[in-house]
């Protein structure tokens, strides 16, 4: 089983649904090109056509196939243009909110032309070109910079990977989310 993580995340999201299914399922949780403790791409392309290729090499070059997939985020549309490329290599694939670009994003498209898009694309891709990797000067910085993202992490969470599991304050059950996701994989 591939599990993809999101655009704001990294596999190490995946350690609570990993741990609750890896007697069932050899797991393998990358991290995207440019996320968590992957390279950033050499020639500063994060595009889905570049996440795709990523995972058309994992899958071929480990002989994952037919492969059990599940995605969140930015990793479920990776796995549903990869599944609808590649139907043939994938058994089972849970899509969770990979539906595409936002709204905000769309309103883009509407406003703005092809050579002013391309052309701010071009500038970003010239920004990150330079950049160095972020260092926060503290593990209180680096909770900090978490929490901006989730307000309700605490610390004991950000430095404990099964963290999201002691999380009744949030009103989710990580429990009942790992039977309803078993549940979705058997299902397929």
């Amino acid at each position: 089983m591939v599990m993809l993580h999101g655009g704001r995340d990294h596999c190490r999201n995946w350690d609570w649904a990993a741990e609750a299914l890896r007697d069932d399922w050899h797991i393998l949780a990358p991290d995207l090109r440019g996320h968590g403790d992957s390279a950033w791409s050499s020639d500063g392309s994060y595009t889905i056509a570049g996440y795709i290729y990523d995972l058309a090499q994992l899958v071929h070059q480990q002989h994952l196939a037919p492969v059990t997939i599940i995605a969140h985020s930015l990793g479920g549309q990776i796995a549903l243009r990869y599944a609808g490329l590649y139907p043939d290599t994938v058994a089972r694939l849970v899509a969770i909110e990979g539906l595409g670009p936002s709204p905000a994003q769309l309103e883009k498209f509407k406003t703005k032309t092809i050579v002013e898009r391309m052309d701010e694309w071009i500038g970003e891709q010239r920004g990150l070109a330079g950049r160095l990797p972020r260092r926060y000067n503290s593990i209180e910085d680096a909770l900090h910079r978490m929490q901006e993202e989730n307000p309700r992490l605490t610390a004991e969470q950000a430095s404990s990977s099964d963290g999201a599991r002691r999380q009744p304050e949030r009103g989710w059950d990580a429990q009942l989310e790992v039977r309803q996701l078993r549940s979705r994989v058997a299902a397929l």
